[in-house]
């Protein structure tokens, strides 16, 4: 199991309910479009492999984690849900520059931020299955 899986592991079959971390954000800030690019396909890239570890992990198949492409318009995005809880991380291309953006009902609203880079998306994760209810009964703990 990587790390990741054995933390999600942790949380999901602790005896209480633990608390949701909260991922690395920054103020959206427009930057040049290769490296607004770069950063989503980054971010994309290893949300792909975290949802897979994460449902290797989450013990009930109908509280798996999902993730979405969106397709079209002036955006990259993608979306992971967890249940009925879900963060679309995009990224928007306007003027020569790019934007990033994290929205989510269980982050903080307001001003328009982003994760700080790959490493909060660890964090995200982890927060929409704890903010979503999931526990594991029986141990998940891979070896």
């Amino acid at each position: 199991m990587t790390f990741f899986m054995h933390r999600l592991a942790e949380v999901l079959g602790a005896p209480e309910p633990q608390e949701a971390p909260e991922p690395a954000l920054r103020p959206s800030l427009a930057v040049a479009r290769n490296e607004g690019t770069d950063r989503q396909v980054v971010l994309r890239s290893l949300a792909e492999q975290l949802v897979c570890e994460a449902n290797a992990v989450i013990e009930d198949p109908a509280s798996h984690m999902d993730l979405a492409d969106e397709v079209g318009g002036e955006d990259l995005a993608f979306t992971i849900t967890c249940r009925d809880h879900r963060a679309r991380v995009s990224t928007s291309f306007r003027g020569g520059r790019t934007v990033g953006r994290i929205i989510s009902s269980d982050l903080p609203q307001g001003e328009a931020h982003e994760l700080v880079g790959p490493e909060a998306l660890p964090d995200l994760l982890v927060r929409l299955a704890v903010v979503a209810g999931l526990r594991n009964t029986e141990s998940a703990h891979l070896s």
